[in-house]
């Protein structure tokens, strides 16, 4: 049996690495280059740009979280801008829904057993009918004008319904409401896609149709210490914010693996302003956290899986404009590209 669920789930704790005492100097050895900034001083510029503008006192000085989304933005767009179906997307939700079996919702309409008729005589009196209102003369008809050529004349398809596509070109799946869907917003996520080419349909998603969305990494970034602190206390501060982001990261992988069931880890980026650390988290590190989400649910039943008492292993803490950082990049780099790329038609 799974531990009893509270109202929310605690943060799991996370031991986040230490941010190096000294900061280390840039090498004359660059390192890795992300393959968006390969001979391009146009994005290198943009991230350095980027990181200036959330350091400013003067357009950042609330010293928040959001102004490092312009640099971490241009940071992963650049680190898989040379792999198509690797996408960044920002505030990504993740979610399920637990299948509650405790209580009806209000439109659940009643219950045959409970709808009782009135007897004919205990019918409520017909109401009178209200007098007639005065019939208001019509309005002259004005005469339609002459349709420009293409315009979709009454009863005609619309402009963007396509003749001849099937259901199996084109998904009608509508958008549903999840009143009671339990989610979290990851500040990004870079998505793996699957597809198939229609090159007969340009017109309608570019020629390709989606087939899979797989989430291949979470980040979270918190926003960066006081820039006043010294450099002990500026250490010590920054290690405790990367510390949140991983146990937020914790609740967020476990919301992924939730989702799908056949997933079985996820790369992780751990942000407190340019300082960052990542991890693979794997389904058996975050069991205890998915059961504590997934308890109320009477549909769940926990995997046969057993829990290994571990920790994601986090890296060391690095500075995202240090060739140590762009060395850590090319590791997630290379396990996304395992993912798989996508299959292009020569026609396409």
């Amino acid at each position: 049996m799974p531990p009893k669920a509270p109202n929310k789930p605690s943060k799991a704790p996370s031991q986040a690495p230490k941010v190096p005492s000294k900061t280390p100097q840039a090498p004359s050895n660059p390192g890795w280059v992300l393959p968006g900034q390969v001979n391009n001083s146009v994005t290198q510029l943009k991230a350095v740009l980027g990181t200036s503008l959330a350091f400013s006192r003067t357009f950042n000085s609330r010293n928040i979280e959001f102004h490092w989304y312009a640099l971490w933005a241009q940071t992963l767009s650049d680190l898989v801008a040379d792999i198509p179906n690797l996408i960044v997307a920002p505030q990504f939700p993740v979610w399920f829904v637990p299948m509650h079996d405790d209580h009806e919702d209000e439109d659940d309409g009643d219950d045959p057993k409970e709808i009782v008729q009135l007897p004919e005589e205990q019918k409520a009196p017909e109401q009178p009918k209200a007098p007639e209102q005065p019939k208001v003369p019509e309005q002259p008809k004005v005469p339609e004008q002459p349709k420009a050529p293409g315009q979709n004349a009454p009863g005609n398809q619309a402009d963007d319904e396509e003749v001849g596509c099937g259901a199996g070109d084109v998904s009608f799946a509508p958008t549903i409401l999840e009143k009671d869907a339990d989610q979290v917003i990851v500040d990004f996520v870079i998505l793996h896609l699957m597809a198939v080419a229609q090159p007969q349909q340009r017109d309608r998603y570019g020629g390709w149709r989606i087939t899979e969305a797989n989430i291949g990494l979470l980040v979270e970034v918190k926003r960066f210490v006081s820039r006043s602190l010294k450099a002990e206390e500026q250490e010590e501060e920054i290690s405790g914010r990367i510390s949140e982001a991983c146990s937020d990261l914790v609740i967020q992988a476990a919301h992924v693996f939730i989702q799908d069931s056949n997933k079985k880890y996820v790369l992780a980026i751990a942000a407190s302003g340019p300082y960052w650390c990542g991890a693979t988290i794997h389904r058996t590190e975050v069991l205890e956290t998915m059961h504590l989400l997934a308890d109320k649910d009477p549909s769940y039943r926990p995997p046969n899986e057993k829990s290994t008492e571990r920790t994601p292993n986090w890296n060391q803490v690095v500075r995202i404009d240090h060739a140590s950082s762009r060395n850590w990049l090319k590791t997630i780099y290379n396990n996304l590209k395992k993912m798989g790329g996508l299959e292009t038609p020569v026609d396409v």
